[in-house]
């Protein structure tokens, strides 16, 4: 190989070193440019791990009727886990054991969440308190970071009897507050 063959073949790989370079550093600009913005940090910054108290109502998905406000916590481990534990007076004490489930995310800031916790004992109608029947509770829901310390959710309620026929379903929306 002669000497100007070698330079270049050196200038080739310097151009093309540079010009990945460029392409690399073009395509970092609009994160760091968010990442400086006072309305994108917290965005970047957000993560769903760890524990939120939660303000849920449910309602009629049809009908849009909905009931009181009760507070559940919710525990999100890294690893996808998900534990919850509920207020709703809607239910007799001991009546229903606290839920477990997952949760991944879907999206910059949405996520998918699904939990099942055990209706223990069957109990009748209460005024605007439905009827329960022992079986399982399973919540399935679209979660959406809302702010650094916040979210908002809107799912579906499903109750099972013990054969894993549907009894009853509704719905329910949520705004959830980090726990600290």
């Amino acid at each position: 190989m002669t000497q100007l063959t070698t330079l270049k073949t050196r200038a080739g790989w310097a151009v093309r070193l540079l010009a990945s370079a460029a392409v690399v550093m073009a395509a970092a600009a609009p994160a760091s440019a968010h990442s400086n913005h006072p309305d994108f940090a917290w965005l970047l910054n957000a993560k769903l791990q760890g524990t939120w108290r939660v303000e849920v109502t449910t309602y009629n998905c049809s009908t849009l009727l909905e009931g009181k406000p009760f507070i559940s916590f919710l525990a999100f481990g890294a690893d996808g886990s998900l534990i919850e534990t509920t207020s709703n007076p809607g239910f007799l004490p001991g009546q229903r054991s606290g839920g477990f489930g997952y949760w991944e995310r879907t999206g910059r800031n949405f996520y998918h969440m699904v939990s099942e916790a055990f209706i223990q004992f069957a109990s009748d109608a209460r005024g605007p308190i439905p009827a329960f029947k022992r079986g399982t509770q399973r919540l399935d829901g679209g979660l959406e970071m809302t702010g650094r310390d916040g979210f908002s959710v809107d799912s579906t309620v499903t109750f099972f009897d013990e054969a894993g026929a549907v009894v009853m379903a509704g719905c329910a929306k949520a705004v959830g507050t980090r726990f600290e």
